[in-house]
């Protein structure tokens, strides 16, 4: 009698053990790869070429997947856990600037670049990562084994870094007036509306070389402003000083810069002019000054302000735009000490 062969049940079991968990493993490179924007819009059967190329990584709570510096070998979509993306600062810390959960895909434009990493990922917890390549393909072969896939991919990446652009100009022209009006309130003086000292340490610099061959400054200070506060208290005061920054205003050109410098301090800019007329401008507006009528804000009480004011031209007094305030407020300083109530130039 001739025995039919026996099949070994524990070899097919084995086989189908190993064909089930291939499958199931495929499947799941799969519908990550679909879900990914870089790679939804391959077909299925490209689809199966790159998750050929695909690994599984683990890595532990708080372990490096790469470092920053290090070149771009992978990019990678997370499975599970999470991913933190830090930079590291110049005195040891990291300062977090990404963060990426389930389904999200990271480190793909040091992969297309062929460059250095710009910043470090970390495991935020235990997480399972696709890898794509491997740790064992090098990505500029697969490339060249692939040139059609990789065209696709690459254009969708444009397109998505277009995307990306395109939606950051859109938010950076939504908050123009917001910036705008930020800006405003740092370099405006909310009590009187003239420009603040913000104005002279940031803007300035920046504006004097084009103010002409020369630019003159004055630096004004009320000599008896004290005597009204201590008078007649601070919200007096703040009127007066208001009075004054509007007088100030009005009393100057078009193209000048009135500025509330600090207290009851303030600055003048007159851009191009020489300081024969730059004297000849602050005299005038010492005159206005001497005669504002402050008399409905202290009870009647009669009362005249006088003034002490400074005159520098650049680049004559001073060489650059930190020199000529230091030096104007200097010959304010100078004419208030000898008694105020007048205008004196630096250097007479």
């Amino acid at each position: 009698m001739v025995r039919s062969a026996q099949i070994n049940p524990t070899y097919l079991d084995f086989s189908a053990y190993i064909h089930y968990n291939t499958s199931k493993d495929m499947e799941d490179k799969l519908r990550l790869l679909r879900n990914v924007i870089l790679f939804s819009k391959l077909s299925e059967e490209e689809l199966k070429i790159i998750a050929g190329y695909c690994e599984y990584k683990q890595y532990k709570d708080e372990e490096v997947i790469f470092e920053e510096g290090t070149f771009g070998e992978s990019l990678y979509i997370v499975k599970s856990g999470e991913v933190r993306i830090v930079k590291r600062l110049e005195d040891n810390k990291v300062r977090d600037i990404a963060r990426f959960i389930p389904g999200e895909l990271f480190g793909e434009l040091d992969l297309f670049e062929d460059g250095q990493r710009t910043a470090t990922a970390i495991a935020e917890t235990d997480a399972t990562l696709l890898a794509f390549p491997s740790g064992e393909q090098d990505f500029e072969e697969v490339l060249d084994d692939h040139p059609n896939i990789f065209a696709k991919l690459l254009n969708i990446l444009l397109v998505t870094i277009a995307g990306r652009i395109r939606s950051t100009n859109n938010l950076l022209s939504e908050k123009t007036q917001w910036v705008a009006d930020l800006r405003k309130q740092m370099i405006f003086d909310k009590l009187t509306g003239l420009y603040n000292i913000t104005f002279i340490k940031e803007d300035f610099p920046l504006q004097l070389p084009g103010f002409g061959s020369n630019t003159t400054v004055l630096a004004l200070k009320p000599d008896n402003f004290k005597y009204i506060n201590d008078t007649y208290g601070h919200a007096v005061g703040d009127k007066v000083l208001q009075l004054m920054a509007e007088t100030v205003k009005n009393g100057i050109r078009s193209s000048d810069i009135a500025i509330r410098y600090r207290g009851d301090e303030f600055v003048v800019l007159l851009p191009d002019t020489e300081t024969d007329r730059g004297i000849k401008l602050a005299e005038v507006l010492n005159n206005s000054l001497n005669n504002i009528d402050i008399a409905q804000f202290i009870d009647g009480s009669d009362f005249n302000t006088t003034w002490s004011i400074g005159v520098a031209t650049y680049p004559v007094h001073g060489d650059d735009h930190e020199e000529i305030i230091k030096v104007t407020f200097n010959t304010m300083l100078e004419k208030r000490e000898t008694g105020g109530n007048g205008v004196l130039c630096a250097g007479k």
